[in-house]
């Protein structure tokens, strides 16, 4: 077993340090986007797998997307040619005599408004490859087959208790004289579960651990059942469903929907916040941070900066599906 090191490269423990946990989150209301050519997109956001509906008890960690699911974005790319050769084409025209290849537009929005509206049916029943958090259970499962694994959770899948997952900040040398920082998340026997191995979500080619810390951090505190879910944009409309988090903020007076008041762009700003204040933290021997456990004391909601849904923002929009087949 490799040595237990926070700083350098081994085994991270499970406690938490630094104490800021926040990911800019889209809070999705009735009425708050727009479809456009889209006719399936409100199943982007109505997920029919219970560990990514339920927020309040499961946490996802991507290890991968389905093979079949990453080729479905191809199409994208080729919708994104044609769209290049059909400016080309109109371009050509204004020069040339020859007549416009009106087939070309038929064609190309004929392609992008089929995978338009393809995307969200392939990402409600093609199965992803992840690994999952349960808080309540304790448990760590797996949508996908892991050898020789003897426990199973409620939803059928193979999973172990959380007490048996670690991760490790493993490192690679990158550019000449960088070392790159990824964290590791696995069973703590590798050798008998190599297919447990998921690389965290972080930057990539990251030559600063500091995300690494963050993430696992992150994980650390969601498990946590001491208490209750952190307060940002990610669990606003789940809280009520923990009865930790329920009790908690009842107790604490906390403000009904606050994150909901924050555009997009305001909840990037305080991750940035956030960011700019982890790299010079002392991970080594600096002294434990207090959490924000009211935020609404530390930041302030500017609702009028909430991207409205108006004509720009539509056509803006409909571009997109019409010229690359973006839902």
């Amino acid at each position: 077993m490799q040595k237990n090191n926070y700083f350098g490269v081994g085994i991270m423990p499970k406690k938490t340090k630094f104490n800021r946990f926040f990911e800019a989150h889209r809070i999705i209301n009735k009425g708050s986007e727009f479809r456009g050519l889209c006719f399936f997109r409100r199943w982007l956001n109505q997920d029919r797998r219970i560990y990514a509906i339920k927020k309040e008890q499961y946490k996802i960690v991507p290890c991968g997307n389905n093979a079949i699911k990453a080729i479905l974005f191809g199409p994208m790319a080729i919708g994104a040619v044609l769209s290049l050769l059909l400016l080309i084409a109109c371009v050509v025209a204004t020069y040339s005599e020859e007549p416009f290849p009106w087939w070309l537009v038929i064609f190309t929005f004929s392609w992008n408004l089929f995978f338009v509206n393809l995307l969200p049916i392939t990402s409600r029943y093609i199965p992803d490859r992840v690994m999952y958090l349960d808080r309540q259970n304790q448990t760590v499962g797996f949508s996908f087959n892991i050898p020789d694994c003897e426990q199973h959770d409620e939803l059928g899948n193979c999973c172990f208790k959380w007490e048996e997952i670690v991760c490790r900040l493993t490192s690679k040398m990158g550019a000449p004289g960088v070392m790159n920082y990824f964290p590791e998340i696995s069973h703590i026997d590798q050798d008998k579960y190599p297919e447990t191995i998921v690389i965290g979500s972080v930057v990539e080619l990251s030559a600063n651990p500091v995300h690494c810390y963050l993430l696992w951090e992150c994980y650390v505190r969601f498990m946590d059942l001491s208490k209750p879910l952190p307060d940002v944009p990610e669990y606003e409309k789940h809280r009520h469903l923990d009865s930790i988090t329920a009790e908690f903020d009842k107790r604490n007076n906390r403000p009904d929907e606050f994150w909901t008041s924050f555009s997009f762009s305001q909840q990037l700003e305080i991750e940035e916040e956030i960011l700019s204040e982890a790299f010079p933290f002392d991970w080594l021997k600096g002294r434990e941070r207090e959490e924000v456990i009211k935020p609404w004391l530390h930041w302030k909601a500017e609702p009028e900066r909430i991207e409205q849904l108006t004509w720009k923002y539509k056509a803006k929009h409909l571009a997109l599906q019409l010229f690359i087949g973006f839902p």
